[in-house]
């Protein structure tokens, strides 16, 4: 059989086997290579926030994106080994380990499909190899009962893919732990579930892409079971690659999304991060940025509140600069515990734009924190920055702020000189609750806004604040 025969022979056999069922994306990492972390920058996708509220979910910022089907991303790839590992010897029914059928047929330049069934996994070692696709359709990976280790345990790997799973994780005590490392290449973890509240502090999802050639990138994951104790996604201080998380869901952990000490290009495009505690979101990206785009957060259903403090929405923990477009926050619900803002503008943090967003704040929690940044790194643990940011001016634009709040302050900017507050509309009719307050900065300013508040519209401390068209009654 020539190449040309086995090559026609493999990809008859991925239609066969159903490999178009789930979805997926190698190319067109080009979200990396027109972004720039410079503030004028223009956006793709500048749209008016839909209504606080709405229960949509998907991404507004990429309308060039073309969906591409596993069945086109397996021929670029071009796997010369397919296994199904069904007809290998696996048990779909989730009876007996399926470990030695994977450890025997693991390898560089190969597909391992798994058809509708239920596989039991005592644990799965995969490392440097080149090439590796994990596919299922339909199909479900179960921990053992009282798993709460390291379960799958992926490392040094390039181009690998993992698409169309379910882990199942409702077992009695289940709670392992999922650590994936890549190398280089284009790697994809798209179309995963992850389900069952987790009881132990373990984290689901350890990640990291510890070249700056990896590109790793999460696609639809879903995490919405949450846990008490434990986190949902924490990425090492290692990673410096270019890292995306595209439309995932992130409900219910005690922290949500923790990628602050990567150090590579960061973005965070559409999704659904919700009542986790300590943040929804939480961003560095070192001096190559971060971009935060189409994201919705919801802070209204504090489930064990006494496990999450703190229940920022988007926090801007460490990195020279972040922008901040097109997302949807609403923070309507803090029983039990607090918030330190919709979006959190940490000490550590350099510049920050937030733009075309729309904020609610039924509480009393802040709209916008914008933190006074450090002047020294001593004392201080910042694993993505050799030194400190250059720039830390913050701006707002085209942002709406809403809500039943009536008391505190909407916008707090703090030790940040000239930040800037540009057609941004403030509306809190109830209560005493104060529009924007800037303390010790110097160069600010307020234009084109409407401020409608019970309180004082603009309050400065110790700062130089100007305004023009600035409006104090109206709606947003």
């Amino acid at each position: 059989m020539n190449g040309d025969e086995r090559s026609a022979t493999r990809r008859a056999y991925l239609r066969a086997v159903g490999a178009t069922a789930t979805a997926g994306l190698l190319a067109g990492c080009g979200e990396f290579g027109t972004e720039t972390t410079r503030e004028t920058t223009e956006t793709t996708a500048r749209e008016t926030p839909r209504e606080v509220g709405t229960a949509e979910t998907t991404s507004r910022g990429d309308p060039e994106r073309r969906e591409t089907t596993t069945a086109e991303l397996v021929e670029a790839a071009d796997y010369g080994t397919v296994v199904n590992v069904a007809d290998a010897g696996a048990d779909p029914t989730g009876g007996k380990p399926i470990d030695s059928i994977l450890d025997g047929r693991t390898g560089d330049d190969t597909l391992l499909y798994f058809p509708p069934g239920r596989y039991r996994l005592t644990e799965w070692r995969a490392t440097g190899y080149r090439n590796l696709g994990v596919v299922g359709e339909d199909a479900a990976l179960v921990p053992p009962e009282g798993e709460q280790n390291y379960w799958l345990m992926w490392g040094d790997l390039r181009d690998f893919l993992f698409a169309g799973f379910t882990i199942d994780c409702r077992g009695e005590n289940v709670a392992p732990i999922t650590h994936l490392s890549v190398s280089g290449g284009t790697n994809v973890v798209r179309d995963v579930t992850v389900r069952g509240h987790r009881p132990a502090a373990t984290t689901a999802l350890e990640v990291e892409a510890v070249a700056p050639d990896a590109t790793l990138r999460f696609e639809n994951l879903s995490m919405p079971d949450g846990s008490a104790n434990g986190h949902a996604i924490y990425v090492y201080p290692e990673s410096v690659g270019r890292l995306t998380f595209r439309n995932c869901r992130v409900e219910h952990w005690k922290e949500g999304l923790y990628a602050a000490y990567h150090s590579g290009p960061l973005r965070v495009i559409g999704g659904y991060y919700a009542n986790n505690g300590i943040e929804q979101v939480r961003v560095g990206g070192g001096t190559a940025g971060a971009l935060v785009r189409g994201v919705t957060v919801r802070v209204d259903n504090p489930r064990r509140p006494r496990n999450k403090p703190n229940m920022r929405g988007i926090w801007a923990e460490e990195g020279g600069f972040v922008r901040v477009e097109n997302c949807d926050i609403a923070v309507t619900d803090l029983t039990g515990t607090y918030s330190s803002g919709g979006i959190v503008v940490g000490r550590q943090f350099g510049e920050a734009v937030v733009e075309n967003t729309r904020i609610r704040t039924d509480t009393d929690a802040y709209a916008l924190h914008v933190r006074n940044p450090i002047e020294s790194m001593r004392g201080q643990r910042i694993p993505s920055m050799e030194s400190l940011p250059s720039r830390t001016r913050f701006t707002a634009r085209n942002v709406r702020i809403v809500g039943t709040a009536s008391d505190g302050t909407a916008v707090r900017a703090n030790r940040r000189d000239d930040c800037r507050f540009e057609n941004v509309c403030v509306r809190h009719p109830r209560g005493s609750r104060h529009g924007v307050s800037v303390a010790h900065s110097e160069g600010c300013s307020v234009r084109n806004s409407t401020i409608d508040v019970t309180g004082e519209a603009i309050r400065s401390e110790d700062a130089t604040v100007t305004t023009s068209g600035v409006r104090t009654d109206g709606s947003c």
